[in-house]
């Protein structure tokens, strides 16, 4: 499911890649991106902004000619998936990255089966959360980190018949999970068949 939009023609228009963080370094330059935005211009506290929830959640990170540009944090609920932590770089902001990054969430929260978005959204950025499809959840205004933020959902037209399921092709689930459409490693060493009989382990046993 990873997006990459190329250069149009002979112009410079700059690639642009959306994935999943799928390891420490790639992690590491959401926290720098999130650093970067909220600690070092909104002077959000360290402890405010690394809450605790990195490491139950998935990071989306936006490339931009190989530069890390943006990064997103979803948190995944019973029945929704919150959209948090997302953060342009400064210099990006004037390149219309957020419509894109935020529709590749979306279709990836569609992909996994959540049929809702939630999120929280600062109260200068409610037309652009609207314009992205947002609708308020309730009147209700509350603060954290020294900003002012609303409820804000968006349904997806999820189809449950295409969501992962214990139904699936075993192999299909053992993919990484933004790329759910593509044959995975896996799936390469399914063509070796059983051949591991595990013949050390009767010398590992103890006696």
């Amino acid at each position: 499911m990873a997006v990459q939009q190329q250069p149009a023609g002979a112009s410079n228009r700059p690639a642009v890649t959306i994935k999943l963080a799928s390891d420490a370094d790639e992690l590491m330059q959401c926290h720098a991106l999130r650093s970067a935005v909220y600690i070092g211009e909104q002077q959000c506290p360290y402890r405010e902004e690394f809450d605790g929830n990195d490491f139950t959640a998935s990071h989306l990170l936006l490339h931009v000619d190989g530069e890390p540009a943006a990064c997103m944090r979803l948190r995944w609920f019973g029945s929704f998936v919150k959209f948090e932590r997302a953060a342009i770089l400064r210099r990006y902001r004037s390149m219309g990255l957020f419509f894109p990054f935020i529709d590749w969430a979306k279709g990836f929260a569609r992909a996994k089966g959540f049929s809702r978005v939630y999120l929280h959204s600062q109260h200068r950025l409610w037309p652009i959360m609207e314009r992205a499809g947002f609708r308020r959840v309730d009147d209700r205004v509350f603060h954290f980190s020294d900003h002012a933020y609303g409820a804000f959902t968006c349904d997806l037209a999820a189809d449950p018949q295409e969501a992962p399921s214990m139904r699936s092709d075993p192999l299909v689930l053992n993919r990484p999970e933004d790329r759910m459409d593509m044959p995975g490693i896996l799936e390469e060493s399914a063509e070796r068949g059983a051949t591991n009989p595990h013949a050390a382990w009767a010398e590992r046993r103890v006696s």
